[in-house]
């Protein structure tokens, strides 16, 4: 048979040059290849694998030779009127013996099993729609044997083909029901298998289809020179410093950790001295940090250390930063659009071996979100490093540390979390949850080690207590640091609107804002400048909320600060004189009340018993142990009865807990995406002064940059008689009552109580 003439894409408008289905197999089984020989399997495990998956691949799109799909090819529409993968099944079913996870794997690969979800197949194309098609070519049917049989010839595929003489126009009971919800479970098989088998063929069809089967990353050993740490000298010269006792622990601590250590200790080195120690062939590495900007940064610094073809972000903002990589060196926004898409695409699957990324994205599989069956892959055997987590949100912290203990049973991962601010009593909490009550398994640096005892003899800071005080009660002492000192300051508060009020006041002063009400094309360049490798071009004043908290390398000579959770303070303090090497310490003004409100925003109990115990230290030089013991106190008696309520109810998180009985193969639950998403409950909207730019920039193209100048606001910021849509796809929401203004970010606009009746 002659299958040059089938197509398996509509990449071309002549049709002439569209990829053959030959070379998309050959591409799919190319990608099956490299994937199985690049993830951490065991000699027999790879060998079962690469069996499957190759199989798999020849199979999946055997269905696209059906007349009514080449027709539609060749109109170029996307309405679908016959689902090519169950022709494939049907091939598959009547003439070849295949385990029943390849053929679910080949009936799912692209659309979920019968339920009441998108993008899921219906009970008409496993039941009449076959029917019908098959009449509708009823020449491939008479020779179906003949296909199937030249088919694997073309690839060398040696299943066994069924001299069929009388093939059914039906599915066998048990494919049908495992391809309905409802009924799966009632069918004896291995789930999970199921699940990992269609996980891998969508994996090695999605790399096949972007054509980018020779570009997967090889596994890279990670060894010591890597990551050695560095010092600038007294000539500005970058040389290396040995590593710290701590950091040497950890290059040979095998197994799962806790790192209690310092901001501003050398975490990040001690995290790959861990992995260097905990590191197997193809083992894949994931760095979880709560914010966008640290994961951003962090993915540039592990591009240094494992090449920048290995490491990706994987968060919900991640297209912009692929985007301003993309656009930087082709200078080609439509060629930098189709780049960055396919790099969010490959993050979400199974091709960098390290990803940095938030907990939320991995929340999602553990609530069996989107790509949960292909994350199996991922995350059996991987490296898990936990950067920081904030006590203080009990509900995300319950569920943190349900979904790892779902990794470590079910995908046998090792763990690693470091904070320089967790209380003893959630440190209990974790080391009996995860670690059996094995308290071995926390490390700290060893007082006793004079390189260690640097850092926690080290007193970095003085505190200063305002009490029944604003920041704003102070502006006359900041404008005279400003101006009678060079020394840089920073402001930290607890709401957007805050942050704008001190920036008007302080504007002589040309001071720099990073809070979360500026759009995410001038937070990208906020972020450049306060991180600027040259630290004279950093802004000498930024005023900025909790944003600036984790992992932003940044470091001022002085703060005024207000009050917060302590371990949300301790992280602020990190931020001003980050080494400790001034000749005296920096100072710490912290005022007891907030400009705005912050219910929304703190557990107010916690809050008010921060405020108690720091003021036991008020006009105190803080040695790190002071910090140590102040986090302690505060929550001395564990969470509020709201917040343990709230950590109860993500910790017994019913999906996370029974995973292994809840899931149903091919099937995903579509909510999780948005509820993750978005958790802090703000929705995107366009302010109305920015609806021209926008369009304009969708009309030439320019979507990735056109969704930039969206910003997130509270619902209750933009309420719904100031809500307009744009006719566009994405129903973009306009807020009639919100303005944008360039380094002040987003603000309301004062109407007229007639306004709307005008």
């Amino acid at each position: 048979m002659d299958f040059s003439v089938y197509k398996a894409k509509s990449d071309d408008p002549t049709h002439e040059l569209c990829m053959t289905l030959e070379e998309h197999t050959r591409r799919v089984i190319r990608a099956a290849i490299e994937l199985v020989n690049r993830l951490p399997f065991t000699l027999n495990e790879r060998i079962e694998w690469l069996e499957k998956a190759v199989r798999c691949a020849v199979w999946h799109d055997l269905g696209k030779i059906h007349p009514s799909f080449q027709a539609n090819l060749k109109k170029g529409t996307t309405v679908v009127s016959i689902r090519h993968e169950l022709i494939s099944l049907w091939f598959c079913e009547q003439f070849l013996n295949l385990p029943i996870d390849e053929l679910f794997a080949i009936a799912t690969h692209h659309k979920g099993i019968v339920s009441d979800g998108f993008k899921r197949l219906s009970l008409d194309e496993i039941g009449t729609d076959l029917i019908c098609h098959l009449e509708e070519d009823s020449e491939s049917v008479s020779k179906a044997e003949e296909i199937v049989k030249a088919w694997a010839a073309l690839f060398n595929d040696t299943s066994p083909v069924s001299n069929n003489l009388s093939p059914t126009t039906t599915y066998s009971d048990e494919i049908r029901n495992l391809l309905i919800k409802n009924r799966q479970r009632s069918q004896v098989v291995n789930w999970l298998q199921l699940a990992r088998m269609r996980g891998l063929l969508m994996a090695a069809d999605h790399i096949g289809s972007a054509k980018t089967e020779s570009d997967l990353p090889v596994w890279k050993r990670l060894e010591l020179t890597d990551f050695y740490p560095t010092t600038v000298n007294e000539k500005k010269q970058i040389v290396r410093v040995p590593f710290r006792p701590f950091q040497e622990r950890m290059q040979n601590y095998i197994g799962d950790v806790i790192l209690h250590a310092p901001t501003g200790s050398g975490k990040t080195e001690a995290s790959l001295s861990w992995v260097y120690a905990n590191q197997t062939d193809n083992v894949r590495l994931f760095y979880l940090l709560p914010y966008t900007a640290s994961i951003n940064a962090m993915v540039r610094r592990l591009q240094g250390v494992y090449g920048e073809d290995r490491v990706t972000a994987l968060h919900s903002k991640a297209l912009d930063f692929f985007y301003e990589e993309a656009i930087n060196e082709t200078n080609n926004f439509q060629r930098s659009e189709q780049i960055a898409r396919n790099k969010r695409s490959a993050s979400r699957e199974l091709f960098y071996p390290v990803k940095v990324a938030t907990l939320h994205q991995v929340l999602k599989h553990a609530l069996h979100g989107k790509g949960w069956d292909m994350s199996l892959f991922d995350y059996q055997n991987a490296l898990f490093i936990v950067d920081e987590f904030h006590t203080y949100d009990a509900h995300l912290t319950g569920m943190m540390l349900a979904t790892l203990k779902w990794l470590k049973k079910f995908c046998n991962t090792k763990i690693l979390l470091m904070s320089a601010t967790i209380p003893k009593f959630l440190l209990d909490r974790i080391v009996e949850e995860l670690f059996n009550g094995d308290s071995s398994k926390i490390l700290r640096p060893n007082p006793k080690k004079p390189a260690d005892a640097e850092i926690l003899k080290r007193i970095r800071h003085k505190l200063i207590c305002h009490s029944q005080k604003t920041i704003s009660n102070e502006l006359n002492e900041i404008k005279t640091v400003l101006e009678e000192n060079k020394k840089t300051v920073l402001i930290i508060v607890n709401n957007v609107k805050s942050c704008q009020e001190l920036a008007n006041a302080l504007a002589k002063y040309e001071p720099k804002l990073l809070h979360g009400g500026f759009h995410r094309e001038e937070r990208t360049e906020i972020e450049r400048a306060i991180t600027n490798s040259d630290k004279s071009k950093r802004p000498r004043l930024l005023i900025a909320t909790q944003a600036v908290e984790v992992s932003l390398d940044i470091d001022y000579d002085i703060a005024f600060i207000e009050n917060a959770p302590i371990d949300a303070l301790i992280q602020r303090l990190g931020r001003v004189n980050r080494a400790g090497k001034r000749k005296r310490p920096s100072e710490i003004h912290l005022f007891e009340n907030s400009i705005g409100n912050i219910k929304r925003i703190y557990d107010e109990a916690i809050v008010e018993e921060t405020w108690r115990v720091l003021m036991n230290l008020d006009g105190q030089e803080l040695s790190e142990q002071h910090l140590v013991d102040a986090c302690d106190d505060v929550y001395l008696k564990g969470y509020t009865e709201e917040q343990e309520r709230n950590f109860q109810i993500g910790f017994t998180h019913d999906r996370i807990v029974n995973f292994e009985a809840s899931f149903h193969a091919g099937d995903w639950a579509d909510w999780v995406e948005d509820v993750i998403d978005k958790s802090n409950l703000k929705i995107d909207v366009l302010c109305d002064n920015l609806r021209s730019d926008f369009e304009q920039r969708r009309k030439e193209g320019k979507y990735i940059e056109a969704s930039q100048l969206l910003v997130q606001v509270y619902p209750w910021e933009c309420p719904k008689e100031y809500q307009n849509n744009l006719e566009d796809k994405q129903n973009t929401l306009v807020a009639t009552n919100l303005k944008y203004l360039p380094g002040i970010g987003y603000q309301r606009i004062e109407r007229s109580p007639d306004f709307n009746f005008l």
